[in-house]
């Protein structure tokens, strides 16, 4: 049997609509119209880098909505329940991170931060297949949704926290 795979999806295409759970159980969805989104994706060996990215763009622009997915397709079913227990668990560390960058950057970090905070684990792939980010293992991928729902940036290797600030910048002004 032969499986055709639709292309990931490029720059100025519509972005492929999402919706799902957090891990705090809360419905997040992409593209959300009128908002600039970043999406995450990235895997247990990618994931602090990913991190360091996307804590970067949400001090620089706060109101720009992060949706960190994690690749846990590489995991046994019946450790589901196990894992998305962990990632509960750093749900407050994500939290402490970001606001100590906020202070860091001698800025005031947004009273509902942790409402701002989405990790979404991905045990099937699925989120980051549909942005072709398959290679989550070695490389995070980010991509940058427009107000208008389409893709304005999409990094298939890492970017720098400046590349992908220059195209958050773009979409949400600079800062």
């Amino acid at each position: 049997m032969v499986l055709l795979l639709a292309a990931p999806p490029k720059v100025g295409d519509a972005a492929p609509p999402l919706s799902c759970r957090d891990v705090m159980d809360r419905p997040v969805a992409a593209p959300d119209a009128g908002s600039v989104m970043v999406l995450s994706f990235a895997s247990r060996s990618t994931g602090e880098k990913a991190g360091e990215l996307t804590r970067g763009v949400r001090v620089r622009h706060p109101d720009v909505k992060i949706l960190s997915f994690i690749d846990l397709s590489g995991f046994p079913g019946f450790m589901r329940g196990l894992i998305k227990g962990r990632i509960v668990k750093r749900q407050p560390g994500a939290v402490k991170d970001a606001r100590d960058a906020f202070v860091k950057a001698g800025k005031t970090p947004p009273e509902d931060l942790d409402a701002r905070i989405h990790i979404i684990p991905d045990f099937d792939a699925k989120y980051c297949k549909a942005y072709g980010a398959n290679d989550t293992g070695h490389q995070a991928k980010m991509v940058v949704i427009g107000s208008d729902g389409t893709i304005k940036a999409a990094f298939s290797t890492t970017p720098s926290l400046d590349d992908l600030n220059a195209a958050v910048d773009k979409e949400a002004g600079g800062k």
